[in-house]
Order: C-alpha cells, then sequence, then structure tokens
C-alpha cells in the first residue's frame, strides 16, 4: 500500500532476520530495528492469515480476547485520526478524547460502521495478562524476559489512526499482526530539540511534545529542524516486530481496513529507582526555576563533577549529594536520559522549559504544588508499594 509522504526524508531502519535472543539484546539500548521471524509461530498471526475477511479476522480476535469489557476511542471525521495531547490552558485545544466502553461485539460493528461513517475507532485492551501472551499468542520470544518485568497490550483499530510523539522509558516491541504501522522516531539526545510537553501533559500516559509531526509549524518550533536531520522511519508489516529502545521519541501512523498490533514493554529498572530519580529532579526544578541564571550556573558545574563526572572532593550542594546517590545505582542509558533532563529542566541550557506550551514551567509548577513529583505516573508508583521492587525485565540493563 502506498504510503502518504512524511512531510521530511528520513532513512529506513535497519531489518534483522531471525535473530538470536542473544543478538537481540545487544539492539536493546543502541538504535531501532525492525525483526523478522519472531512471530511466526503464533497462533493469532496464523489465525489472521488465514481469514480473508474483516468478518472473519474480527471473528478470531474476539475467540482470542474473550467477553471482557473493552474500552475504546471514537474520534470524529474532522479530527483526522490523530490523537494529539490536551495542551494546558489552550481554550482552543478541545476536550480530552475519553474512552466508550462495550463488549467486543460493540467494538467490532463501530470498527466495521467506519468505513461509511468516517469515523477512527480505536480499541487499546489495557495490559495482558503474560499468561495470555506467552500462552494463547505464543510470543515465544519473550521467554528471556521475568513475567512481572514486562507488560503488554492490545491495539485494534480502523484506517488512519495517529499517535503524537512521545517516548517510553523501557524497552518496546511493536508486534504486528494485520494492517501496517509506520513509526517515525528521534534519538533521545534530540530531547532539546522536540519541544518536550510539561511533564503532566501527556500522549497515551506517555511524555510528549507539542509538535504535530503532520502539521509542521516551524516558525514556532524552529529547533525541530535540527531533530529532522535525525529522524529515522520504520513501516511495519504483519509478523515483523519493531524494537525502540527506552527514551527513543515516536510517533505512529496506522494504515489498512484494520490494524492489529501488540505492545510489549520491557522494564528495565524497578519502579523504586524510577521514584526517586524524578524526586531528586523535581526538587532540582522547584529550587532553581526562580533562581538566576549564575545561580543555576554555579549549580550545573557542581552537578557535572559530582554527580555526573562522579568525582571527589571540592564544592558540593544538597541537591546534588542526593541525585548523586540515585544517579550512580543507574544503569549507564538512564544515566544519560537523567543528565539530559537535568539539562534541559532545572539548568535550563537550552532555555526555558515547556516555551511552546501555554503555562510553560510555572504552569507545570503551579498545577503540581504539593504533589510528590512534577510527573503524575511517578506519585502514582508512590502509591502502589507492591509494584515499586518488582524485578527487571531485561537481564542486562545497560
Amino acid at each position: 500500500m502506498p504510503l502518504k509522504p512524511l512531510p521530511f526524508s528520513a532513512p529506513s531502519v535497519r531489518r534483522l532476520e531471525r535473530p538470536s535472543l542473544e543478538e537481540l539484546r545487544e539492539w536493546h539500548y543502541r538504535e531501532p530495528v525492525i525483526v523478522r521471524g519472531l512471530l511466526e509461530d503464533s497462533g493469532l498471526l496464523g489465525e489472521l492469515r488465514s481469514r480473508s475477511t474483516l468478518d472473519g479476522k474480527l471473528a478470531a480476535l474476539e475467540a482470542q480476547l474473550g467477553e471482557r469489557t473493552h474500552y475504546f476511542c471514537v474520534l470524529p471525521p474532522e479530527a483526522r485520526g490523530q490523537y494529539r495531547p490536551k495542551l494546558v490552558e489552550d481554550p482552543a485545544d478541545g476536550a480530552a478524547v475519553m474512552p466508550e466502553q462495550g463488549t467486543f461485539a460493540d467494538f467490532a460493528g463501530r470498527l466495521k460502521a467506519a468505513v461509511e461513517t468516517g469515523e477512527y475507532v480505536y480499541m487499546q485492551n489495557g495490559m495482558l495478562e503474560q499468561s495470555h501472551v506467552r500462552e494463547k499468542l505464543r510470543f515465544d520470544f519473550l521467554r528471556f524476559t521475568e513475567p512481572r518485568g514486562v507488560e503488554s497490550k492490545f491495539w485494534i483499530g480502523s484506517d488512519g489512526q495517529v499517535v503524537n510523539l512521545h517516548y517510553d522509558d523501557c524497552i518496546n516491541f511493536i508486534c504486528m499482526f494485520e494492517g501496517t504501522k509506520r513509526v517515525t522516531m528521534f534519538p533521545p539526545e534530540q530531547l532539546a530539540n522536540l519541544y518536550h510537553a510539561p511533564f503532566d501533559v501527556l500522549a497515551g500516559g506517555a511524555p510528549t511534545t507539542s509538535v504535530e509531526l503532520l502539521d509542521l509549524d516551524l516558525e514556532r518550533h524552529p529547533r525541530f529542524r535540527t531533530a529532522m536531520e535525525h529522524a529515522c522511519v520504520a513501516v511495519v508489516e504483519p509478523g515483523e516486530a519493531l524494537l525502540i529502545p527506552p527514551f527513543w521519541w515516536h510517533h505512529v501512523e496506522s494504515f489498512g481496513a484494520m490494524h492489529v498490533m501488540v505492545n510489549s514493554f520491557i522494564t528495565t529498572i524497578p519502579s523504586s529507582a524510577t521514584l526517586e530519580l524524578w524526586k531528586d529532579l523535581s526538587a532540582g526544578m522547584r529550587a532553581l526555576a526562580r533562581a538566576t541564571p549564575e545561580e543555576r550556573s554555579r549549580e550545573r558545574d557542581i552537578f557535572r563533577r559530582r554527580v555526573f563526572g562522579n568525582e571527589e572532593g571540592g564544592d558540593t550542594s544538597p541537591l546534588a549529594e542526593q541525585a548523586r546517590k540515585t544517579f550512580q545505582a543507574l544503569p549507564r542509558s538512564w544515566r544519560e536520559h537523567v543528565a539530559r533532563l537535568w539539562e534541559a529542566f532545572a539548568f535550563q541550557v537550552h532555555g526555558t522549559p515547556f516555551e511552546a506550551t501555554p503555562g510553560g514551567i510555572e504552569g507545570l509548577l503551579g498545577r503540581q504544588a504539593g504533589q510528590l513529583t512534577l510527573y503524575p505516573n511517578a506519585n502514582m508508583l508512590a502509591e502502589m508499594p507492591d509494584v515499586l521492587e518488582l524485578p527487571q525485565g531485561d537481564p542486562d540493563p545497560r
């Protein structure tokens, strides 16, 4: 199927043919790759390939998903299938999309009608039990992970869905069973050029941006020109899996009368470590948001030596000493990401944070005043002590 061109050119990611699990691990923190052959033994892929009609494919899905309640979103034709984050304090930004709920038959009826109504219908089936994923769907390539360290979601939708740029803090496998997805990605190092939205503005629960990739406004987002030079693209077909390393930004478009995907997210550090780093960063942002440039520069010099450089002796500060304890316990990829967050949002080396979003950093500080951290996802972790010490899913976090 010919896909509508992107507004800029970007190279395609490389493809791996049936890599061993050890070979696959080498890519977990390197760069995105499309992997072929991992899904060939999946019962679901075989079922969908054997059905020639949409009704037949939907029947196969209903047999897999059972009679549980399903939640799905329906967008009107004028939305063009785009799930944009609701940017705070912007009256023109519209209301958040509220999901509907019903049986799988209810969802299937809405999806089939979308051809005539022009609506965009999209189901996210929450978190699937790993027994379901590993046994019924036979995701054999997940056998090297701890079941408690991996989460999977089922996504089914009509043609034309678009999910805004965002990133995850875990390893993400996008596994295609039906339809096509085009995923446009940017490396973590481009954070300063991607106009990170405030931490409480999320796209599907993930950190996002005010940039709309299919409707670029380079006057409003001039640094995005630099980000485009580092973009890469993956077109993922049925039977293929796209590996996205942690912190890689990705924009997802879906094509075909129906597309079916299972995401599998592999956790790389305990949730307790995630909570601590967000407590540290939030304390730094609150302390330095109204500091003078000179004060921020002094603190940054201490961090670059004591925290990021792990040097002994010399000047220090309470912020640096607390952050150092957390920072040195993290694997390398996480240390690099946390250093970028401190540089951008506490030390403001790229300018005032969240400048392209109404309210900016002052709005974030005000909305999250009294909260444990400035990141709602971290605050939720603090309320779930049973998950704080779950084992890591990746046996070799880097």
